[in-house]
């Protein structure tokens, strides 16, 4: 029972005005961007980050049975609950002073408040009522470091993108990640045509070269379209601007071969390494050598300019350094992440699917990659994402035995993220496993971005198709 001179907060959600012991609030905050969770409890808006934990946040109107659970939510308070939950509210009304027992009810969970009005509402109860699946996560809990082992893939990987309507590609272990073009790049002395300026990224200052002008493909004035591919070369992290990211690709080392010798003529010489034959002839990629790039005396010279006219270096990466990739998907208007460990490869959604009789309307059909038969699994409608999507890439993803293709909008984003910024995501979702285990920390407007466990991925996959296809079998 709180002692004399405790305070109790009202806030409002619709029609209704709630009241809740002021003791219970660590703070209250303006509404932030919240990231959705898929198949999550009715009444969950999503998580977001506070402070460096990531915070679920549920609906007022929700707990108290409306329908609209995100409308009109401009306010978030954050309650003392372990680990801590946000409420999203419309607005704060008022804090007052009460004492005694006023200052809670003795009994009942919604009691009227004769001088305001206020409904008092047991928080405690109506969370275990809508949010029974919650699990508090253990502060001690580690964050994991690498991604699950996935089985080893003997192919090579490539990052491809396009060039003035031509494929190219880079190792993909040569890419720390890609990300959008930046606003405004910060001009420098002496600047040649092939370097488009300099702009800070996660603590650096990277210099952006033109990789059109290096190749000397037809130059054209930037539309904000681009992609920028952060590349390690060497102890340098340079931002190479492309038209577009397209696929991530992987092939046996027999499907590569010397670059013919027209590749490397005119003001792009050297710097094709090699090229990679498309399975079903569909054509040829080139594949650039990160060195040769690097040994351009162009891009000598600017890296050595570089560094005297900026204050930070631009030392890579250390192997022991603690980051990891993921690969960002889109569904809809959301992202999340996949470790870049665990996929496979990235292709084109095809244009037609053989359908597969009486399957579970999840699974769009299956497709046929260098030989084996993939299902491929529509993950709009496993994350009930509303509306049909205008594009379309395949995710492939590996798990011992287990090979699956899932849809997605785009996934044409690499991220690398800082150990510091990996955050335990708190276990909100609903059924059996746990689909998302962790949670980035994104520079750019305090975003979250919430990290698939892929084993979990597949798991789930796999045991909703068994028991569908059980239940409604394709051969009668």
């Amino acid at each position: 029972m709180p002692a004399a001179g405790a305070h109790r907060l009202t806030v409002k959600a619709g029609d209704a005005r709630v009241a809740m012991a002021a003791s219970s609030v660590a703070e209250v905050i303006r509404s932030p961007r919240i990231t959705r969770v898929p198949n999550g409890p009715a009444g969950l808006l999503g998580v977001t980050h506070l402070r460096g934990v990531v915070l679920p946040v549920v609906s007022l109107r929700g707990l108290l049975g409306g329908a609209d659970v995100s409308a009109g939510a401009q306010r978030v308070v954050v309650l003392r609950h372990d680990p801590p939950i946000g409420l999203a509210v419309d607005s704060v009304e008022a804090l007052r002073a009460v004492e005694g027992d006023a200052a809670e009810p003795a009994d009942g969970r919604l009691l009227l408040d004769q001088e305001d009005g206020a409904r008092w509402l047991d928080l405690d109860a109506a969370l275990r009522e809508h949010f029974g699946a919650f699990r508090a996560q253990a502060r001690a809990t580690p964050v994991r470091s690498e991604a699950r082992p996935v089985a080893a893939v003997e192919e090579l990987a490539f990052l491809a993108f396009t060039l003035a309507g031509q494929d190219y590609a880079l190792p993909l272990g040569a890419v720390a990640e890609v990300v959008a073009l930046p606003a405004a790049f910060t001009a420098l002395p002496r600047m040649e045509d092939v370097l488009l300026g300099v702009f800070p990224l996660r603590g650096d200052v990277l210099p952006a070269l033109s990789l059109r002008v290096l190749l000397g493909l037809p130059g054209r004035a930037l539309t904000g379209a681009e992609r920028v591919v952060v590349a390690r070369i060497g102890r340098h992290r340079l931002a190479l601007v492309v038209d577009r990211v397209d696929v991530i690709l992987r092939a046996s080392r027999d499907r590569v071969a010397p670059a013919p010798s027209l590749f490397n003529r005119g003001a792009g010489e050297a710097r094709i390494d090699a090229v990679l034959r498309l399975a079903d002839g569909r054509g040829l990629v080139a594949l650039l050598s990160p060195e040769r790039v690097l040994a351009d005396d162009r891009v000598a010279r600017l890296l050595d300019e570089t560094d005297q006219d900026k204050d930070e270096t631009m030392d890579s990466l250390s192997p022991t350094a603690s980051r990891e990739r993921f690969l960002v998907i889109r569904l809809g208007g959301e992202s999340y992440g996949l470790p870049i460990t665990a996929v496979d490869e990235v292709v084109r959604l095809p244009e037609a699917l053989t359908r597969l009789p009486k399957a579970p309307s999840y699974v769009r059909g299956v497709m046929s990659l260098r030989g084996r038969v993939i299902p491929v699994i529509d993950q709009r409608r496993r994350f009930a994402v509303e509306g049909e999507s205008a594009g379309g890439r395949v995710v492939i993803v590996t798990l011992g035995p287990l090979q699956a293709g899932f849809a997605v909008d785009a996934a044409s984003e690499i991220l690398e993220v800082e150990a510091a910024d990996l955050l335990p995501a708190p276990d909100l979702s609903e059924g059996s496993g746990r689909l998302f285990d962790r949670a980035a920390r994104v520079a750019r407007g305090g975003e979250v971005i919430l990290l698939i466990d892929p084993a979990a991925l597949l798991d789930r996959a796999e045991a909703d198709l068994l028991r569908d296809l059980t239940a409604n079998p394709l051969i009668t």
